[in-house]
Parts: structure tokens; C-alpha cells; sequence
């Protein structure tokens, strides 16, 4: 009788660690906002990048909980791209929106919902202003030069044009480089089946 009692109580107890574990690994353990940091192994290019696309990255610091490693230092995190604006030549600034969908470590897979974190170019309507303006004065310089005040006027007017035409054509768009440290906050985590 004593081995079906205990056997009983076996049954009964089991349960209810694999559900304080499971409840664990699925974000129960951290607080909300924690910071997750990533570091990116391989570029991302605003002018490639589409959403939806996918990118590897490495956990920096280990996520810790009441003393305890949650997230190791080195796990494998995926980071996915929500959105990409690319700017046109002369007006505008790339952007691409980053966010984490998985962590990768000990053999097993974990979903983690973050927030976003946006990388913004330079504004490409400033660079064809600042372009424009130093060609209208180099352009204005010569023509004084060359052809007095008509001349530098035409100058001018010819040099600001060559400026905003080079501001067009030599763009290049947002890349963020491999090695770069993003932080994220963690909103919760869970393990993928």
C-alpha cells in the first residue's frame, strides 16, 4: 500500500515543478524592460534590407535574474527587420527598424517579444543643401575671377546646380556595420515547441 501512496504523491508533485519551470522559461522571470544587449554579426544594408528579413546577432551580457543566468552571454539571438525607409537622392533619410525574435542557447529556442530599435542616416535634403551651397560659392569664386561680377553670378548659379547634381548621385544609403551594440528591452520570453 505504501508504494501506491507514494507513487500517488509522486504523480501530483511532478506536475507542479514542470509547470513552475515551464512558467519560468516563459518570461514569468524577468521583469519587463530588462535590457537585452546584442551585438550584430554581419551588416545590415537599408538599401537590401526588407521586412521580414533576418540577421544574426550575439548576446553581450548575460541576462540575470535574483542572481540566477536567464540568458547566457554568447547565446545566439535572430534579429528581424520590421521596417526599412530608404531616402531619395535628394530628400529624405534611410531608417531600418530592428527587433528580436529569437534567442538560441543551451539546445533550445526562445520566441522574445522586444521593442524596436531604429537606426536613422544622415538627412540627404541637408547634404544636397550643404553641397549646393559650396558649390554655388566655389562656382561664384571662379566666375568673379574669370568674368567679374556677371561672372561670378553665373558662376554661382552654375556651381550651386553641380553641387545639388553631385549631392544626387553619389548617395549612399544606411548600413549598420557588424559589431555594433544595440540594446533592446525585453518584454517577454517563451520557449519555441
Amino acid at each position: 500500500m505504501r508504494p501506491r501512496m507514494w507513487l500517488f504523491l509522486f504523480s501530483l508533485v511532478v506536475p507542479l515543478i514542470g509547470a513552475q519551470a515551464a512558467s519560468a522559461a516563459q518570461g514569468d522571470v524577468l521583469p519587463t524592460g530588462t535590457a537585452l544587449n546584442i551585438r550584430t554579426t554581419q551588416p545590415i544594408y537599408a538599401g537590401y534590407a526588407q521586412p521580414g528579413s533576418l540577421f544574426t546577432g550575439i548576446v553581450e551580457y548575460p541576462v540575470q535574474m535574483d542572481g540566477r543566468v536567464v540568458i547566457p552571454r554568447g547565446a545566439t539571438a535572430t534579429l528581424e527587420v520590421i521596417g526599412v525607409d530608404q531616402s531619395s537622392n535628394l530628400k529624405g533619410r534611410d531608417r531600418i527598424n530592428l527587433r528580436v525574435q529569437s534567442v538560441q542557447f543551451a539546445g533550445r529556442s526562445f520566441a522574445v517579444f522586444t521593442n524596436e530599435v531604429q537606426f536613422r542616416g544622415p538627412s540627404e535634403g541637408k547634404q544636397a543643401v550643404r553641397k549646393g551651397i559650396v558649390g554655388g560659392v566655389i562656382g561664384g569664386a571662379v566666375g568673379g575671377l574669370v568674368g567679374g561680377g556677371t561672372g561670378a553670378a553665373i558662376g554661382a548659379t552654375a556651381g550651386a546646380g553641380t553641387g545639388v547634381a553631385v549631392a544626387g548621385s553619389g548617395k549612399a544609403h544606411l548600413v549598420v556595420p557588424p559589431e555594433t551594440l544595440l540594446q533592446f528591452q525585453l518584454n517577454g520570453m517563451t520557449p519555441i515547441q
